[in-house]
């Protein structure tokens, strides 16, 4: 159980849409308590996206896939993000640990033996302001718009709060880590569920929409099952049963919603493999935030006539995924939000 988060927290009922919605980039949902004295600006809970706060891991392992990989430790350690752990080589050590193992017949994920996982600091911010506890460049997540939060007045761990939390797992953005090779990446990918949840819907895109071409066959969204059989992971597919659920287009989230999602960037719309599965594919690109696709972002739209909360669009011209976070004009409406004009 996470700490408590104060008089002034109350539990809102958050509504979640897929391809990594969290391009909301927060799905913060900032809702203020109607019952807060005057004067008071109300908490805000930051929730990262994919791969979006630390991770540590403690091993007693009974092997290893390699003599220079650790075996035990003694204590718990960054297993994401630590840029040590994705040199060559020792890579191999870190996609052995970070990997869960999916089970058909319980239709959940375990961790592999001898491997746990945990989630640092709920209800802090620091596991999700640097994805990498050194405060590398890299690793910068959360943190320039925790520190304005900061300069408005508010207070780390007290009305302002994080909720990281173990994103290998349903309710991907390797771009920011170039030194991994796709096929390399490829095996700790699949082992997460929520990367089966992050493919496109057929009630947000066309069901006839072609997500992967090859020379002989086209793969639409309704063709999943037949384009895991292909590629030789049968169990994304009950990955993708089990995740499909979680979802719902005729929920809207009931309560007021800011969608602040990014345009202008080339984003990753289908793919083109000449070679298929395991050579890279070429990318035929869309709109976007360069991660989420513009189409994805939208559904927002609909939610307005399906609730009587607001649901407020923004759109960031220009602004990258993760970038965005730290955009000027994220913060400033972000302020306005909070603060009032």
């Amino acid at each position: 159980m996470g700490p408590h988060l104060g008089p002034h927290f109350r539990p809102y009922r958050v509504g979640l849409l897929p391809d990594g919605l969290l391009f909301l980039l927060l799905l913060l949902m900032l809702l203020a308590d109607p019952t807060l004295p005057a004067g008071r600006h109300p908490s805000v809970v930051l929730v990262p996206g994919d791969l979006g706060n630390q991770l540590e891991a403690k091993l007693d392992k009974p092997t290893v896939v390699h003599y220079l990989c650790s075996k035990k430790t003694e204590s718990y350690f960054t297993i994401w993000l630590n840029l040590e752990l994705l040199l060559p080589v020792i890579i191999d050590c870190w996609i052995d640990n970070i990997r869960l193992v999916y089970n058909k017949t319980s239709r959940a994920t375990q961790f592999p033996d001898g491997v746990d996982v945990r989630v640092p600091g709920f209800g802090k911010t620091f596991s999700l302001e640097f994805l990498d506890p050194s405060k590398s460049s890299v690793g910068s997540y959360f943190h320039t718009m925790v520190e304005s939060l900061v300069g408005w007045g508010y207070t780390r761990g007290e009305d302002v709060r994080g909720a990281p939390y173990d994103w290998r797992r349903a309710p991907r953005d390797n771009n920011r880590i170039p030194v991994i090779g796709p096929l390399k990446i490829r095996e700790q990918q699949r082992s997460a569920v929520s990367t089966s949840w992050l493919l496109p819907y057929n009630y947000t895109w066309s069901p006839e929409k072609v997500f992967v071409q090859t020379p002989t066959i086209n793969y639409t969204l309704r063709d999943y099952r037949k384009f895991f059989q292909d590629i030789g992971f049968e169990d994304g597919w009950f990955m993708r049963q089990d995740t499909e659920g979680l979802v719902e287009a005729s929920m809207p989230p009931g309560v007021q919603l800011h969608c602040l999602y990014g345009t202008g960037v080339p984003t990753p719309d289908s793919f083109y493999y000449e070679s298929f599965p395991d050579r890279d594919p070429k990318i035929c690109f869309g709109d976007g935030d360069g991660t989420v696709n513009l189409q994805s972002a939208l559904q927002c739209q609909a939610w307005q006539s399906h609730q009587e909360h607001q649901v407020l669009l923004q759109e960031l011209p220009g602004s990258e995924h993760i970038e965005m976070l730290a955009n000027a004009t994220t913060l400033a409406y972000l302020k306005r939000v909070l603060l009032g004009p």
